[in-house]
């Protein structure tokens, strides 16, 4: 625990993307400087080429942090990825990536194995843990990773899928999500652990989460499990005609993940997944491209359906934020459908890296306690 006043304390926050990514410095909840890294994400790499890759990021980011020379860095949070659940549900909450015991940075290896070694997914948000790692090491700071895509508060019955061999498990926006709660019940006047909400990230993935007490209780599963198509992604499809697609396209297992994950949705039916441009071409007339996206706005008030049944009554507020959050056209076809369930709450834009910084102050603070992760052992 630090003795610091959390407006004084400084972050370094690292999120890797498909085509870059993205790094902030905070002092408290205050942004003092940013930096993208453009570096597309190569897929399958392992050993030394991975150790390589992880370099090549770090390299990067102290440069970006040579400039900032005033400044003396409190803790580095990295991204969490596709952690390793073998052992079960990765709970949501803040986790140990490196720890500081009397001057000695000590790696918390589990966890960085858990994304280089076995993730569930081959996927860029992977390297935020190794990354941190590294810079931990480099800064003599303690590192984390906070609410990993994996991170799972379902309760009994949202583990139950229809098919015994097949459990439910969480795959969200759950940084986006964790963190807008509690953006919304500090905007109530709540505690968190107080509140009942329905919470939406809406960029190329849609997450649509029942929080309740603070908890992601249930949500759809953002990437290939269903729920409202987005601008890239095919969201919930009829089951016959996808067994007939798997069998009868002639398409690999890989490329139908790809189509289904990158060619769907507003790609699929307009050629675009630019919210801005589908209304541009709205607003010249364009009645298909509204047909379209008035669908994709009538799915997601159908999941905010049924996520308030999960999270239960009464509501207390219904909130977006991601890049279609924007759109004011793109709201209003939401609003008239949802608006008599609660309250909305609208923060438009990515609130990750906050989340980011957040969950570092957290701690630091002894707001919360760091989580250590544990790979299961072999007998």
């Amino acid at each position: 625990m630090f003795d610091s006043a959390p407006d004084s304390l400084c972050v370094l926050t690292v999120n890797p993307g498909s085509t870059s990514a993205k790094v902030t410095l905070f002092r408290g909840a205050d942004e003092v400087a940013s930096y993208e890294i453009s570096k597309k994400h190569q897929s399958g790499l392992e050993g030394a080429a991975l150790d390589r890759e992880v370099d090549a990021y770090v390299d990067e980011i102290k440069q970006f942090m040579s400039k900032q020379c005033d400044l003396s860095l409190d803790a580095v949070v990295g991204r969490g990825g596709f952690v390793d659940r073998r052992t079960g549900p990765v709970s949501s909450g803040i986790y140990e990536v490196a720890i500081v015991t009397n001057g000695q940075v000590q790696l918390c290896k589990d966890i960085i194995r858990a994304v280089t070694e076995n993730p569930e997914l081959d996927h860029a948000s992977n390297l935020g843990i190794p990354i941190a790692a590294r810079l931990a090491v480099e800064y003599s700071v303690p590192a984390f990773c906070v609410d990993p895509v994996v991170a799972d508060d379902f309760t009994a019955e949202a583990r139950y899928s229809g098919y015994k061999p097949i459990q439910r498990k969480s795959t969200a926006h759950a940084l986006s999500v964790k963190m807008l709660g509690k953006m919304t019940a500090d905007a109530l006047g709540k505690s968190v652990t107080d509140t009942r909400m329905v919470v939406v990230h809406m960029g190329g993935g849609i997450t649509v989460a029942a929080v309740k007490g603070g908890l992601m209780v249930d949500n759809n599963i953002a990437l290939l499990g269903g729920g409202p198509f987005t601008p890239q992604r095919v969201g919930t499809l009829p089951m016959s005609a996808l067994i007939d697609l798997c069998f009868d396209s002639g398409m690999t297992k890989n490329e139908i993940k790809v189509e289904l994950t990158k060619r769907g949705g507003l790609t699929s039916y307009l050629g675009d997944a630019d919210v801005l441009r589908i209304t541009e071409r709205i607003e010249a007339g364009d009645t298909e491209a509204r047909s379209v996206l008035d669908a994709m706005s009538y799915q997601i008030a159908k999941e905010i359906g049924a996520m308030a049944v999960a999270a239960g009554a009464p509501l207390d507020a219904l909130v977006f934020s991601g890049g279609l959050a924007r759109s004011e056209l793109f709201m209003d076809m939401l609003r008239v459908r949802i608006s008599h369930l609660a309250p909305l709450h609208i923060f438009p834009g990515s609130v990750e890296m906050k989340a980011m910084a957040r969950g570092a102050i957290d701690v630091l603070t002894g707001n919360e306690s760091a989580i250590a992760y544990y790979l299961p052992r072999q007998r």
